[in-house]
């Protein structure tokens, strides 16, 4: 009953509250345009409930499809920003990315570059180098070892103590330079990928010319108008000019394999469901036949695809790996938590001295643990990972050594 009235006090099993931030966005972005129907069917969380619900995510049966089904206010403006540019007429869309037929001049393209940066999606970010020492650190045995290497300290055993803490900074140093090393190889791996862009900007200073211009798509900007014919991938989302015959495969966003046809000259309904958007091609989708012109309405993380890459990077599904490890850690805390409370008393009621007692406590619950099993574990799959990239595989995750053996 308790945990059933949180979850309806989080919104888990009850109707949620509708957010405050929705009437603002709308505004903002839409005037009086009609909304998207089947964008705001959908149940809104915000505000104190949710940050509980956050921090009671893991024990509350339903709350891993609350956190998904949550959306942020930057995610709604992605969502009604593409709904708006796909029931505008194309004149009135370069109003509202501030650009003209003829494309963008060379300098308001670089100053947009310096004002909203590089051209790159929420999943294709590298994580920094302290998230990975936090994510190597962070393990439930490393805690266990520096819990029993303080109480060694404490008891006068530094031995004991000085060799748990050095297992625990060999093991952490192993696996820490092993996946930032990772990450560092696959960030200059895919800084030589280079996908080039046909654009159109306009340059001259008293008579505007149009030029047709390469650049790399981490230089898009919205704004741009962009060229495209079969096989090219588009570099943001963007709203079609013009089109013939035009084919694109979604499968990115899907995972379907089938295709779906563009039309430039159509004007969609509010309630077209967002990925069925005939006028509005997004970004990470390719063109299968055809060609056409598109201006680019969103580039970077405020893309659609972004959106979908930062909700799965909210909480990342944990390997079988981590879970068969995590369940030995917590297993172990359980039976020190019941055994040495009893072994203490014992040996207190037995021999009626306190100090002599905790310190033989304190001497089972090291011998109970594995000092040795996170440095075993971590030069294991750091060797797995050296033999792969021998073969030109990068491994950025070391658990993920384990899913490719198995």
């Amino acid at each position: 009953m308790a945990i059933q009235w949180i979850g309806r006090f989080l919104g888990v099993y009850g109707v949620p509250n509708q957010s405050n931030g929705e009437n603002s966005i709308q505004q903002k972005l839409l005037g009086d345009l009609p909304l998207r129907n089947n964008i705001h069917s959908r149940n809104r969380y915000t505000g104190f409930r949710s940050k509980i619900a956050k921090c009671f995510g893991d024990c509350l049966p339903g709350a891993a499809k609350f956190l998904i089904d949550m959306r942020s206010d930057e995610q709604e403006k992605v969502y009604l920003w593409l709904s708006t540019m796909a029931r505008t007429e194309s004149n009135l869309v370069f109003e509202y990315v501030h650009s003209t037929e003829r494309g963008l001049s060379f300098k308001e393209a670089e100053q947009r570059i310096k004002e909203s940066g590089p051209n790159i999606p929420v999943g294709n970010l590298t994580s920094s180098w302290w998230e990975i020492f936090w994510n190597a650190l962070w393990h439930p045995f490393n805690i266990i070892l520096f819990v029993l290497a303080a109480l060694c300290f404490i008891a006068s055993d530094k031995s004991n103590g000085s060799i748990m803490v050095a297992m625990v900074i060999i093991s952490v140093s192993v696996r820490f330079y092993q996946e930032f090393s990772s990450s560092m190889a696959a960030l200059k791996l895919s800084e030589l990928v280079k996908a080039s862009i046909k654009v159109q900007r306009c340059a001259g200073r008293d008579v505007q010319t149009e030029l047709q211009v390469q650049v790399d798509q981490k230089d898009v900007v919205p704004g741009d108008i962009i060229i495209f014919n079969a096989g090219d991938l588009f570099p943001g989302d963007v709203r079609l000019l013009s089109s013939k015959s035009l084919v694109v495969s979604q499968s990115s966003l899907t995972g379907e394999s089938g295709i779906v046809e563009k039309l430039a000259d159509v004007i969609e309904e509010p309630s077209t469901p967002l990925l069925e958007l005939r006028n509005i091609c997004f970004m990470g989708t390719s063109v299968v036949s055809g060609s056409g012109t598109g201006v680019v309405v969103s580039t970077g993380d405020k893309t659609y695809i972004s959106t979908i890459l930062s909700a799965l990077g909210r909480r990342s599904p944990p390997h079988a790996f981590e879970k068969g490890v995590k369940g030995v850690s917590y297993l172990l805390i359980c039976c020190m938590l019941i055994i040495v409370p009893i072994i203490i008393m014992v040996d207190y009621l037995t021999k009626k001295d306190l100090g002599r007692s905790i310190l033989f406590g304190i001497s089972v619950a090291v011998g109970l643990t594995p000092q040795m099993l996170p440095l075993i574990v971590n030069t294991n799959l750091a060797k797995g990972a050296l033999g792969m990239a021998r073969d030109k595989c990068i491994v950025k995750r070391l658990v993920a050594i384990q899913n490719m053996g198995a």
